[in-house]
């Protein structure tokens, strides 16, 4: 079975947007989270998404531990369109009935000049599913909560409407075992 982590990225400079795509770097905060959460820890190889809250620490720890450091564009975070970098509490509290439908009817959610999340889903299975055609026994992907969800819902069998039931806090890591050949089974063996 091969062990793939996967990492979220700590927290970000920027408050309580819906990041999203906007390009935050990491606050001090987010980088000791990260430290903390990865010391004494040991991959083949690191699979990033390409945003700086992910690939600057990411880069970081391969040096650290002399492994290769991949850019995986498919593992960016959900495009809010619209709605990038703006406070939550805003969005929530002036588009509410638009915003709602990702929870509601997530299958025919898109974000208003963004992405929608069925697009989302399959741009982020795409990148997975290349994680797991790769040789290298034990992966960290470094990526984003929404991602982390995808895939979840992937290795659990979720229905999408549950995906925003999981929380996926700053700096998490779920370890998942996967068998080495199609058809591939999951374990989820840890999880925050």
């Amino acid at each position: 079975m091969k062990q793939l982590d996967l990492l979220r990225h700590g927290e970000p400079i920027g408050g309580q947007v819906l990041r999203g795509t906007t390009n935050h770097p990491l606050s001090e905060k987010g980088w000791r989270q990260l430290e903390q959460k990865c010391r004494d820890q040991q991959w083949d190889v690191i699979i990033s998404s390409p945003l700086d809250r992910c690939y600057q620490f990411a880069v970081q720890l391969g040096r650290q531990l002399n492994i290769e450091v991949i850019t995986a564009e498919d593992l960016r975070e959900f495009d809010f369109g619209i709605w990038e970098n703006q406070p939550m509490e805003k969005v929530f509290k002036e588009d509410f009935d638009r915003f709602k439908g990702m929870w509601g009817d997530p299958l025919n959610f898109s974000a208003p000049e963004g992405e929608s999340l069925t697009a989302f889903e399959a741009r982020v299975l795409k990148a997975w599913f290349g994680c797991l055609a790769r040789q290298e026994q034990k992966q960290l992907l470094v990526c984003h909560g929404g991602v982390i969800r995808i895939l979840l819902k992937e290795i659990l069998g979720l229905p999408f409407q549950n995906i925003n039931r999981i929380d996926v806090p700053y700096a998490s890591i779920s370890r998942v075992q996967v068998s080495e050949e199609e058809p591939y089974y999951y374990q989820l063996m840890q999880h925050a």
